[in-house]
């Protein structure tokens, strides 16, 4: 073990964890707490910000109980991206649950906001398209759902914030209102190549400015813990998707990496060009470290791993996640039976809010290992179309695009599912050393910002990649189950029109 520890507070959507790192990139400690899914309405889902704070602390003081905490020079914090919280600026006290990422409560909105001819002016400051997943909306109802509370706002009495904020006010006693650059460029707020707020994007959403935090670099101060056991400088914030690609190394322009949590997602790096899709992806920033602005284009599949949990808790088709290679393995790969797994609607390159999820192929031979084969073989076919899209958007900008796709997350332990990742997308699969690197990206930031690293050139040294994995498949098996996948997500679109 090192000298030196990191703590990284890997804040997700279902659990909230505490893992501490030592400079040679090694896991010392990891503790996991999860909270409730609150499901108030068909397509709303909230969490309780309370109790996000209280796993979160519950976490961390687990790892400084430990006896490496005195060792520990600095804290780093990711979070999922995008869910939304207000507060009292007095108290303290949440004025409704947070609403998160996968909620489309505000689908309405945003269609009106289409209608109007917003998108376009959004999509250009932001990056992002007119979607319920982005914050604004969620802000906003919030704002007009909760009695006085637009008024308290408007006369400077309330706090907006993203998770991340939100941690960062409450482990500071109040001392800090901040945010970093990735998490403000998911609020279809920010204005990415200005750098801040933007005038226009806050009438066009009907929000007040002074709701809304400071936004720092990544690797920026951002004031000490002062509710813990132990003071620790939070030298470290960013989203979960920017902190995987800094875990996984993908520094350099054209590199990427995919992420299997509860959703899935891939970021491209494109350096310091903003790219705008044209295959609905999102161009989003990929890190402010060092005063260097490094952005990226991005595509988000909603349920990858939560696909599975729901085959698991809702239809009990086994007992545990490991079990599912060798189930996937016994099923005939010609099998028909397909998954749109469109639970919150269907992501990047569709982005069709309104879609729902649909099997189609079964027989009466069906079982629940087709289901199994069909659920996991849906998540490599999402990957297939965004690494489409992706090409795609690389080709048109005379960007090079690497072949080599770094992969991370708890699915990433499913041997037949990463051998079918490489058959589907025909990309090289480098399957991290650690399915934590979200963590470990918030780790590798946080040490920056203290200065034990002085720039990402110290860090790429630390690499240590894996032996590839390469596609084996029959080329027109592989055609077959993608003409396939195609006709069901457009049957499936077609039902929500």
């Amino acid at each position: 073990m090192g000298v030196f520890l990191f703590l990284s507070i890997d804040q997700g959507t279902t659990s909230s964890r505490s893992l501490l790192f030592d400079e040679k990139l090694n896991i010392i400690d990891v503790f996991q707490k999860k909270f409730k899914q609150i499901y108030l309405n068909e397509s709303w889902v909230e969490h309780n910000p309370d109790e996000i704070l209280e796993t979160v602390v519950s976490c961390c003081e687990k790892v400084l109980k430990g006896k490496h905490s005195k060792k520990i020079l600095s804290v780093g914090i990711t979070n999922q991206r995008e869910t939304i919280v207000v507060w009292d600026k007095n108290t303290g006290k949440p004025f409704y649950n947070a609403i998160v990422w996968q909620d489309k409560r505000t689908s309405k909105l945003c269609e009106k906001l289409k209608k109007d001819g917003l998108e376009e002016t959004i999509n250009k400051k932001t990056g992002l398209l007119l979607d319920p997943y982005f914050s604004a909306t969620k802000i906003a109802w919030i704002l007009d759902n909760v009695d006085g509370l637009r008024k308290k706002a408007e006369n400077g009495k309330v706090c907006v914030g993203t998770i991340d904020t939100w941690l960062i006010w409450k482990l500071t006693k109040g001392k800090v209102f901040a945010t970093d650059v990735t998490n403000a460029s998911r609020t279809s707020l920010f204005n990415i190549r200005e750098m801040q707020w933007d005038i226009d994007l806050l009438k066009i959403f009907n929000i007040p400015s002074n709701c809304l935090p400071n936004v720092k670099a990544c690797d920026d101060y951002y004031g000490d813990t002062e509710i813990l056991s132990r003071s620790i400088k939070i030298t470290g914030v960013i989203g979960d998707q920017q902190s995987s690609a800094i875990g996984q190394f993908c520094f350099n322009e054209g590199e990427l990496k995919s992420t299997y949590g509860t959703g899935c997602f891939v970021l491209a790096n494109t350096g310091k060009n903003i790219v705008f899709s044209n295959k609905n992806l999102l161009t989003t920033i990929s890190y402010k470290i060092n005063n260097k602005v490094s952005y990226a284009l991005e595509g988000s599949i909603f349920m990858a791993g939560g696909l599975m949990n729901w085959l698991r808790s809702s239809l009990n088709l086994f007992k545990n996640i490991s079990e599912t290679s060798n189930i996937a393995s016994s099923v005939n790969p010609s099998s028909t039976v397909i998954i749109v797994p469109a639970f919150s609607g269907l992501g990047a390159p569709y982005w069709s809010s309104d879609s729902k999820a649909a099997i189609y192929g079964l027989t009466q031979d069906t079982s629940k290992n087709e289901l199994i084969h069909a659920s996991l073989q849906a998540i490599s076919l999402q990957t297939y179309d965004l690494l489409e899209a992706f090409r795609g958007d690389f080709k048109a900008n005379n960007i090079s695009l690497s072949n080599f796709l770094s992969i991370d997350g708890g699915m990433i332990e499913n041997d037949w599912f990463v051998n079918n990742l490489a058959d589907i997308t025909n990309f090289d699969i480098h399957r991290a050393y650690t399915k934590e690197s979200t963590a470990l990206g918030a780790s590798l930031v946080s040490a920056l910002g203290i200065g034990y690293y002085k720039g990402l050139d110290d860090i790429v040294t630390l690499n240590n990649k894996n032996n590839k994995l390469e596609s084996t498949i029959d080329k027109n098996l592989r055609e077959k189950i993608i003409k396939n996948w195609h006709k069901a997500v457009q049957k499936t679109i077609e039902m929500a029109d």
